[in-house]
């Protein structure tokens, strides 16, 4: 059974190697063939060719750059150099004294407040007219012989000024006598007696204003109102007169007296005690009073 195998096997490889020698000489032996030439298939009448499509080319817009932002350039400040400023020299003030001629409202005290007669009494002489306050003045009304008033609050006695504004409204004498210290002393400011224009002291060395060396006269119209300004110093005592005009404007002040002190005896009249230290009267005529203010002098 073995042998009848191998004689099989034996003779399919010398069959197979008989195939491949007869197809190695046809290789070799059999000359080679060009291709044929290509050629284009035919045409076929029928055959719709589509057209080539054309191709638009894209429009390709511009790339809109930006621009760079440019980061802001970093200024370092300059570093000032603080101006050295010297300090002004404060020169420091001075207060001058307040002369008799000048009229610093500020440095001027009111005593009457045009309201009331709060700080005044009314000392009664006997057949006193009334006191009233009427329209902002004072009124020291028409009486029988002397009416007045007496300032109640402690007042200067050297080195001030006193100054008032007064008219007469009814009677012809004296119509805002003013009674004043001087010194450890007192005197009377007369203001149109004997008859309405008389103006001087009383008293100096016993004699009255008619009589003393201060007597003058002054022309006092009625209802015109009149500033009268009194000025007491260790030397002297001063007084001013500034009267309206018909059209009621202020004229120049008038100086009336200039009274050396000196060893001249001053004083007063005994009708006029009880208003001391400060007082001002009538004499059977009516008087108004307004602006009733002092201040110190040096």
């Amino acid at each position: 059974m073995a042998a009848g195998h191998s004689t099989t096997t034996l003779i399919f490889m010398r069959h197979t190697c008989c195939c491949i020698a007869l197809f190695s000489l046809l290789l070799v032996g059999c000359p080679q063939t060009e291709p044929p030439p290509h050629s284009d298939p035919p045409l076929d009448a029928n055959l719709n060719l589509a057209e080539p499509a054309v191709v638009e080319p894209a429009v390709v817009a511009p790339a809109v750059v930006a621009p760079a932002a440019a980061e802001p350039a970093v200024v370092e400040p300059a570093t000032v150099e603080p101006a050295a400023v010297e300090p002004a020299a404060v020169e420091p003030a001075i207060v001058e004294p307040v002369p008799a001629e000048a009229g610093a409202a500020e440095n001027w005290i009111s005593l009457f407040d045009g309201e009331s007669t709060a700080g005044w009494s009314m000392p009664v002489y006997g057949g006193d007219g009334e006191i009233d306050v009427r329209d902002g003045n004072l009124v020291i009304g028409r009486g029988e012989m002397m009416t007045g008033i007496r300032y109640e609050k402690e007042f200067p006695t050297v080195n001030y000024e006193i100054r008032y504004e007064a008219r007469r409204t009814n009677g012809y004498d004296f119509f805002a006598a003013c009674t004043f210290p001087v010194k450890e002393s007192f005197c009377t400011f007369v203001n149109g007696g004997w008859g309405g224009g008389l103006t001087g002291l009383s008293s100096l060395n016993g004699f009255d204003a008619s009589e003393n060396e201060t007597g003058t006269y002054f022309e006092y119209r009625d209802n015109v109102w009149h500033r009268f300004r009194i000025r007491v110093t260790e030397e002297m005592i001063q007084v001013w007169i500034t009267a309206q005009d018909r059209e009621r404007n202020w004229g120049e002040e008038e100086s009336v007296i200039e009274l050396e002190i000196g060893e001249n005896e001053v004083g007063t009249r005994y009708e006029v005690e009880r208003y001391k230290p400060l007082g001002f009267t009538t004499w059977n005529t009516e008087g108004q009073l307004r602006n009733i203010e002092y201040r110190m002098i040096e």
